[in-house]
């Protein structure tokens, strides 16, 4: 008889990372159904519903949703109940996985439930684990910094290294439509976010244009179902080049003079991709003051908190303005030097990210589980 997986992804870098560990699990001994998004459905994973449905930015965005989420919360334990996994396997998105695991534990203690990218008690509330630490049976740890926190709470825990870094990215080649030099620019996936980046991106653009007489042209790397939506901000003046696929993201971001990212998953993807980077990240004037006491980290990006220091620019909340965007920018456009040292630094970080063979280690960590 197959044993049985149950996989929760929220957002598309959860998507991404279940895509590669499925690969591990034999179809014939293994039988799988997801929360997922595309790239699950095209290792032809079985998905529940499409994850995208429920990534909503903030505590705004959730509060207006919250009936719904609760619906599709409902909807999935009554799945998993129904479906009777030998594990589920959760990857990111705590505030819905976290919730319909601490039922499923309740309903059927022997489902043993594993854990991908912690949560980041090490930034803020740190009691949290005091909550979950009741129903996840093993935490897989993307960060070396965490092994010592999570000992400390005695939950079972790897450090399994970043499956983002686990294969080298081999570069198909595409066609440039002119030889203007390339910036490549993230709004993030979610709809709230491109509302939000969007027009800060869209000035951005024209200000460039204006003080480097249209010599750039502007890439963006997006979801396939967002494609439409970055186009309806997108004037017909400004040069532009989407990016829906792993390959052409990869091409673009690698031959981007600068690249300028909300805080999130891409940030790894471009450095990845050994590209200059700049992180910016702005929500709503509500979100931030609920949110902001509760931050215990200096930083934003991953890579900066690591370091315990600013590798990568960041400008968040009110610093994230086009005036000042713009000015860095323009300091890394016009200084190779400032580019150079600012992959060098964050790459020699990157390095305390990688183990080997990542996305068999954390498939044998499932498969024990079974």
């Amino acid at each position: 008889m197959k044993k049985k997986i149950f996989i929760i992804t929220g957002e598309a870098s959860g998507d991404k990372l279940a895509s590669e560990i499925v690969s591990y699990f034999d179809k014939k001994k293994y039988n799988i159904l997801a929360v997922g998004s595309e790239k699950l459905k095209n290792k032809n994973i079985k998905l529940l519903f499409n994850s995208s449905l429920i990534a909503f930015m903030g505590i705004k965005d959730v509060l207006v949703n919250f009936f719904y989420i609760i619906k599709k919360i409902n909807f999935t334990v009554n799945s998993i109940s129904i479906f009777k996994p030998n594990v589920i396997f959760s990857i990111d998105a705590p505030d819905f996985s976290f919730r319909i695991e601490k039922k499923i534990k309740k309903k059927f203690p022997n489902i043993k439930i594993v854990h991908l990218v912690a949560p980041t008690i090490w930034a803020w509330r740190e009691s949290r684990v005091k909550s979950f630490r009741k129903f996840i049976d093993h935490m897989l740890l993307l960060f070396p910094f965490e092994v010592p926190i999570f000992n400390k709470w005695k939950i079972k825990n790897t450090f399994v290294g970043h499956p983002f870094f686990e294969n080298k990215i081999i570069y198909k080649k595409f066609s440039l439509p002119n030889k203007k030099k390339l910036i490549t620019l993230c709004p993030g996936s979610r709809i709230g976010e491109i509302k939000v980046f969007m027009p800060i991106f869209t000035k951005l653009m024209n200000d460039i244009n204006m003080k480097f007489n249209n010599n750039y042209m502007f890439h963006f790397p997006v979801p396939k179902n967002r494609v439409q939506l970055i186009k309806s901000y997108l004037p017909n003046k400004f040069d532009f080049l989407l990016s829906d696929d792993e390959d052409k993201k990869n091409f673009y971001i690698k031959n981007s003079i600068l690249s300028v990212a909300k805080s999130g998953t891409i940030s790894l993807d471009i450095c990845k991709n050994k590209c200059p980077l700049i992180t910016i990240y702005k929500t709503s004037i509500i979100n931030y003051f609920l949110i902001k006491p509760l931050v215990k980290v200096k930083y934003g990006n991953i890579i900066n908190i690591a370091a315990n220091k600013e590798i990568i620019p960041e400008l968040i909340q009110n610093d994230c303005s086009v005036e000042k965007i713009f000015s860095l920018v323009c300091n890394f456009i016009e200084n190779n030097k400032i580019r150079k040292k600012n992959v060098k630094e964050y790459s020699e970080i990157l390095n305390t990210f990688k183990k080997a063979n990542s996305n068999k280690i954390i498939s044998d960590i499932v498969k024990s589980y079974c």
